[in-house]
């Protein structure tokens, strides 16, 4: 049974322009936090992930649509899920939204895409089974199936 991972973030004022609104970049530092929340939830430990030396899984791509602003010291639901797998990359997708009394409203998609590299060469390498197994627990396509 799949499932989606779920957090939430708080944007801090010093996040925001004098409006009040979180700047665009921070966006992808909040998927990030998740990301390390979301690897943990998927049983590897954070320097097992980061720091272990046989393989590298960097972030190749990103990319966001953003449909509202987002605003200091208001609180948002962030739902990270692997969306694509590839013999040596995955994508992730976080969905932030926030409650409202319109029902949850939608603030942003973020995509990021992570390729599997070999350490040594810094070549494209086949996503170890162990890794694509642990992440299959979020996969959306068996979140739809």
């Amino acid at each position: 049974m799949s499932q989606t991972f779920k957090s939430q973030a708080t944007i801090k004022f010093h996040q925001a322009d004098p409006a009040g609104i979180m700047f665009f970049g921070h966006v992808f530092t909040l998927a990030h936090d998740t990301y390390e929340q979301f690897i943990q939830a998927c049983g590897f430990q954070w320097k097992d992930w980061f720091l272990d030396h046989k393989y590298l899984i960097p972030i190749r791509h990103t990319e966001c649509d953003f449909l509202r602003p987002f605003r200091a010291g208001e609180t948002y639901q962030i739902e990270a899920e692997v969306i694509e797998f590839s013999s040596s990359s995955f994508v992730m997708q976080y969905q932030f939204t926030q409650e409202s009394s319109k029902g949850a409203q939608k603030h942003a998609l973020v995509k990021m895409v992570h390729t599997c590299l070999d350490q040594k060469t810094f070549q494209k390498t086949e996503l170890p089974e162990a890794v694509r197994e642990s992440l299959s627990k979020f996969h959306r396509k068996a979140n739809n199936a």
